[in-house]
């Protein structure tokens, strides 16, 4: 994988079993969606529209659907390489249920860089660790901390650290936020614009907080009952919105500032 890889998501559909004889529940039906290199693109949907489902194919946690993943020209195997799963990460929702409690956060990433193969020796990891603490605004000295004793948002600071220890080149950020405080939402806000704006991160920025994908991302796409209904730029989504459903979001959102 090259540096500056889009991602190219071409008509993807999964459907879960259910326990009745039927076809059961289509979660993503023919779902088309793109995020080019340096973008922050919006995934906005109310709860079960399907947005944290085509995140997890995005990043191969969910093997099982029908279409095609690109990302770099590359296709995407459902089985991805370890070059492959290294290239696009997740951040999830609950910082403290993605962290391991018993381990310091030196620990964990120390853990994934002997995995992936970074760093010859025991102090390039702690200086590769080091530098990521730094990348998240985090002072170095809390790498020998455990998850107890950070505050929510210096968790999640973490978890993105985590994510960038191995280097990749997009970000699916599933409700990154959503668990956190209004005013520590927007140090993370803040902390996703400067990851793109220092490293070239791109980013699908899962949520349904409309004020965040608004204030954050350069385009919107909108996802109803599995299907995308809507994409274009923030701004035209916002003021000009064409789909019905869209109207609906912004209708029902409590303060648009």
């Amino acid at each position: 994988m090259t540096g500056g890889s889009e991602l190219v998501a071409e008509d993807i559909s999964v459907t879960f079993a259910t326990r009745r004889r039927d076809a059961g529940h289509r979660a993503l039906a023919g779902v088309s969606l793109g995020v080019r290199p340096g973008e922050i693109v919006g995934l906005v949907g109310e709860s079960g529209s399907g947005k944290s489902t085509l995140g997890r194919v995005i990043v191969g946690l969910q093997q099982d659907y029908t279409g095609t993943l690109r990302f770099g020209g590359e296709v995407l195997a459902h089985r991805r390489t370890r070059a492959q799963r290294r290239a696009i990460q997740m951040v999830f929702q609950d910082p403290y249920a993605s962290l391991d409690p018993q381990m310091t956060v030196w620990k964990m990433l120390e853990e994934l860089l002997i995995v992936h193969g970074i760093g010859e020796n025991r102090e390039a990891r702690r200086a590769r660790s080091e530098e990521l603490m730094r990348l998240v605004h985090m002072p170095p000295t809390l790498l020998d901390t455990r998850p107890a004793g950070m505050s929510g948002g210096q968790r999640q600071r973490v978890a993105i650290a985590r994510a960038l220890s191995v280097g990749p080149q997009l970000l699916v950020a599933d409700e990154a936020t959503s668990a956190l405080d209004v005013s520590v939402q927007a140090g993370i806000i803040n902390l996703f614009a400067d990851l793109r704006a220092e490293i070239g991160l791109s980013i699908l920025f899962i949520s349904h907080n409309l004020a965040v994908v608004r204030s954050l991302c350069d385009r919107v796409a909108v996802i109803c009952q599995g299907e995308i209904v809507e994409e274009a730029e923030t701004r035209a989504v916002f003021d000009a919105p064409r789909h019905d459903y869209t109207r609906q979001l912004l209708a029902a959102a409590p303060d648009l500032p």
